[in-house]
């Protein structure tokens, strides 16, 4: 992994820039958090059903927003992420809130807790800031159970296509960089930070997950994003999709659920 390093480590910087800004937005809504609502999207909520009394490992958790809500419904779970801030930030927001869950600042890469899961979880946006997905495949392997479940809720590739001539479809292990200004919440519009990152295929998800002894349930594609993100709008309460594009059906999300053998 050291060759990619350097890219990790500023992915790592990006992340602790992004931690304040995204804490105190209004996209993640803390305040409503705090108040007991679930930060958690149908789509995972739907593959998983009941988590109460479950060990579960949360992958790329950012400040544990969604860990937390994993754990209100009864999981005991772990999240892990790259960025100490997120991880610090996580803690904080665990004894605030008076939810129990650990918490681990690690690249999921390199993970090896020497324990293994009912459940591993990971959502949204994880997958490209990591350069080899079979080493990701292992991990997830290595911690999930025999006969546990493995979920990834993940935008889908096909919507990166569509921003011009700015990534590919297929994995190249040089990742694209780009210097942001912002991030994809509200806030922040002077931040700036330094991005690397990787475009992965389907197939290689797929790939990635057989290889490591992981045997395929179910693959579900979905025709909106549960979040609002840049250039989308509304579709109808909870989904939003491009603009321009309301009346194409194109996949914005894919679920992934696997089971170890």
């Amino acid at each position: 992994m050291s060759e990619f390093k350097k890219y990790i480590e500023k992915n790592k910087e990006s992340w602790n820039k992004r931690t304040p800004v995204h804490y105190s937005s209004n996209f993640y809504d803390l305040e409503s958090f705090k108040k007991g609502e679930t930060s958690l999207k149908s789509m995972e909520l739907n593959a998983l059903g009941d988590v109460n009394g479950k060990s579960m490992l949360h992958l790329q958790c950012h400040f544990g927003q969604d860990t937390l809500s994993w754990a209100r419904m009864g999981a005991d779970i772990t999240g892990v992420d790259l960025s100490d801030q997120s991880i610090d930030t996580a803690k904080s927001l665990s004894q605030e809130i008076n939810v129990d869950a650990e918490f681990i600042n690690q690249d999921v890469l390199e993970l090896d807790l020497q324990k293994e899961f009912d459940i591993v979880f990971s959502s949204y946006g994880a997958i490209g800031w990591l350069p080899d997905l079979k080493k990701w495949g292992a991990t997830v392997a290595k911690h999930l159970k025999k006969g546990g479940t493995f979920l990834l809720v993940e935008f889908h590739p096909f919507i990166d296509l569509l921003d011009e001539t700015k990534y590919d479809y297929f994995y190249k292990a040089k990742p694209d960089q780009e210097l942001e200004i912002g991030t994809y919440t509200d806030g922040g519009t002077d931040l700036e930070h330094e991005n690397c990152w990787w475009n992965h295929s389907l197939s290689e998800v797929f790939v990635a997950l057989e290889s490591n002894g992981l045997k395929l349930q179910s693959f579900e594609e979905f025709d909106h994003s549960p979040y609002h993100l840049r250039g989308m709008v509304k579709k109808e309460e909870g989904k939003f999709v491009m603009q321009g594009r309301e009346k194409q059906a194109l996949p914005y999300v894919f679920s992934v659920k696997a089971t170890k053998k």
